[in-house]
């Protein structure tokens, strides 16, 4: 993607191309052992400790980190650096659209969580379903998914969407082991809530609502 607005030496590219890969396994590490210890609270019946919310934070930021650097130097290409300008445009456009779809949802769940200690799971006090909750039961992580992928449509890198699918299968089985404490401390309230929403997007609301009518 630099490639559209500043011009490096080939070389140079190589390295911050050859630094991204460096880095991705620590942070993908630190994903997985976040995963595992967001588990090991919730089967205590605990809240995610400040530790491992800590580690997801590593997590979740040094994901976008990586990604958007390799997205910006185009780690491992669709295509190469001689390939016509308007493949680049294109790429950068429609990577750019999703982004902002992202980032339309990401404000929406911001709105609705009112709070930075229940976005973090210091205090999950309160089942929010209306809003943005009423299409997704986990809206923050259905704009990373799209944002990151976003990212590497944007610098056409094959490493970077990767990355993105990484952070996804990661990012699904901390959210089942996330779910299954919701039941715990909200009970039939969530479980009639995840009947009739989503846990990303889809129709299955209007599916269920439908059949009840």
């Amino acid at each position: 993607m630099i490639q559209l607005f500043l011009e490096i030496p080939i070389d140079m590219i190589e390295l911050h191309r050859s630094i991204v890969i460096a880095i991705s396994p620590i942070v993908i590490i630190i994903g997985i052992c976040a995963t595992i210890k967001t588990r090991k609270n919730y089967e205590c019946n605990q809240k995610r400790s400040k530790i491992t919310s800590t580690l997801c934070l590593l997590y979740h930021d040094g994901f976008v980190a990586i990604a958007s650097y390799s997205a910006w130097f185009s780690t491992w290409p669709f295509f190469d650096e001689a390939s016509f300008y308007e493949m680049h445009l294109f790429f950068f456009t429609l990577g750019a659209s999703i982004g902002f779809a992202s980032i339309i949802i990401y404000v929406m769940y911001l709105f609705k969580i009112e709070s930075v200690p229940r976005a973090l799971g210091f205090t999950p006090d309160k089942l929010i379903t209306d809003g943005i909750f009423r299409k997704s039961r986990n809206p923050q992580s259905l704009a990373r998914n799209i944002g990151l992928i976003s990212l590497g449509l944007c610098g056409r890198s094959f490493y970077s969407l990767l990355l993105a699918i990484i952070w996804i299968v990661i990012n699904h089985f901390y959210i089942l082991n996330e779910e299954k404490f919701l039941e715990i401390i909200f009970g039939d309230n969530y479980l009639g809530y995840c009947s009739f929403t989503p846990r990303y997007c889809g129709i299955l609301t209007s599916l269920k609502k439908s059949r009840i009518v």
